[in-house]
């Protein structure tokens, strides 16, 4: 009875400090000076009139999937950075954008954010994810947060590292739930490496 006690506590104690060393991985906005943005559009800029291409280096889906598309418009009156927004107008099914791939490393920490808004009274959560694969498209890292709207412009963001060995590729995507009166913006979306972990 004592030894299973012992060893219930040696696992508590190392979930305990696993737990604590993923709390302790926190990068800043402030540690993007001087980076590149691996996203290629994060400012939703629109680069053609035919809507199946105008949201360039982002893919939109619904769930359910094969919705119409026309409650998702970019909007050149509403922006935190640049000229324009992705404006998403209630609807009744989940929207998803998703960023094109790009290129990550095992040993880098990564910094994603994103901006949002809402005037619908309901100020829908928004899910931000940060989506870490192989060649072969096969998820190994996902990580989100839930960013509550607000009527100004609030930022969510995550910190990323650990990345499992195989891994070279990575998307961010947010997610807007379906909310019934008003608007939703998104804006100033980002990714970046911002630091190097040491390998042995």
């Amino acid at each position: 009875m004592t030894k299973k006690l012992m060893l219930l506590l040696i696992l508590i104690a190392m979930l305990l400090s696993s737990c604590i060393v993923r709390s302790s991985l926190t990068f800043t906005e402030a540690q993007t000076q001087d980076k590149i943005n691996l996203l290629t559009n994060p400012s939703f800029n629109p680069y053609s009139l035919d809507p199946q291409t105008a949201l360039h280096g982002w893919r939109i889906d619904t769930d359910p999937p094969d919705q119409e598309l026309g409650k998702i418009v970019i909007d050149t009156s509403t922006a935190l950075d640049g000229k324009t927004s992705v404006r998403i107008d209630a609807s009744d099914h989940a929207v998803i954008l998703i960023s094109d791939s790009f290129e990550v490393i095992r040993y880098g920490g990564y910094y994603i954010s994103s901006a949002v808004r809402s005037d619908s009274p309901e100020m829908p959560e928004v899910e931000l994810r940060f989506i870490a694969f192989k060649e072969d498209g096969k998820i190994y890292n996902s990580f989100k947060k839930k960013i509550k709207t607000k009527p100004e412009w609030s930022k969510g963001e995550i910190s990323a590292g650990f990345i499992r060995p195989g891994v070279k590729r990575g998307r961010v995507a947010i997610l807007i739930p379906p909310f019934e009166e008003g608007s939703l913006w998104i804006d100033d979306a980002g990714c970046w490496k911002v630091h190097h972990f040491r390998s042995d």
